[in-house]
């Protein structure tokens, strides 16, 4: 019974992101097509999320995905670049803190997040240095790249920064 337990819980949470990726694809969509400064349908998922429940949970499934895929290099005593992304620091490790490979740009920018670097090297976007991360491993799923996307873009809005939709992968991703 407790083998059986694992993989709904599993297949439970893929759906749930599935269905919150496609509702933030036609978000996107719609911010494109729609005229500036015009509510955008899909927005109504993103107003949703700040509650103090949904903001945990989010932050909590965050912790966990960038711990498992991330932390291996970049967490313990000698992180890689000096970036501990371990459970305990990774938000104030990213969060406005610069870019040590491209200095005019953050990990997590409050302001832009659509700009933050994080988010362009998981993606391998035009204009990182390196490789995409992670490095040596398989890259992150489209829903993985999309939870990091909107814990980006939560961040930002408590933190009084902009409302912007989704990021859209870069078509220019090297792998």
């Amino acid at each position: 019974m407790a083998m059986m337990r694992a993989p709904l819980r599993l297949s439970g949470m893929l759906l749930c992101i599935s269905i919150a990726s496609l509702g933030f694809c036609f978000s996107t969509m719609a911010q494109q097509s729609a005229p500036k400064g015009a509510a955008v349908p899909g927005d109504s998922a993103l107003e949703a999320l700040p509650g103090d429940s949904a903001m945990k949970a989010l932050q909590a499934r965050t912790v966990t995905l960038i711990n498992e895929r991330c932390a291996g290099c970049h967490g313990g005593k000698y992180p890689r670049m000096g970036l501990n992304l371990g459970p305990e620091k990774l938000l104030p490790a990213v969060k406005d803190v610069p870019s040590r490979q491209v200095d005019s740009l953050k990990l997590v920018d409050t302001r832009r997040p659509e700009r933050s670097y994080l988010l362009m090297k998981i993606r391998g976007d035009k204009g990182i240095k390196g490789s995409p991360m992670p490095d040596n491993a398989p890259a992150l799923s489209a829903a993985e790249i999309n939870e990091i996307d909107v814990w980006i873009r939560v961040i930002s809005r408590s933190s009084g920064g902009s409302r912007t939709a989704p990021s859209a992968p870069d078509s220019t991703r090297k792998r």
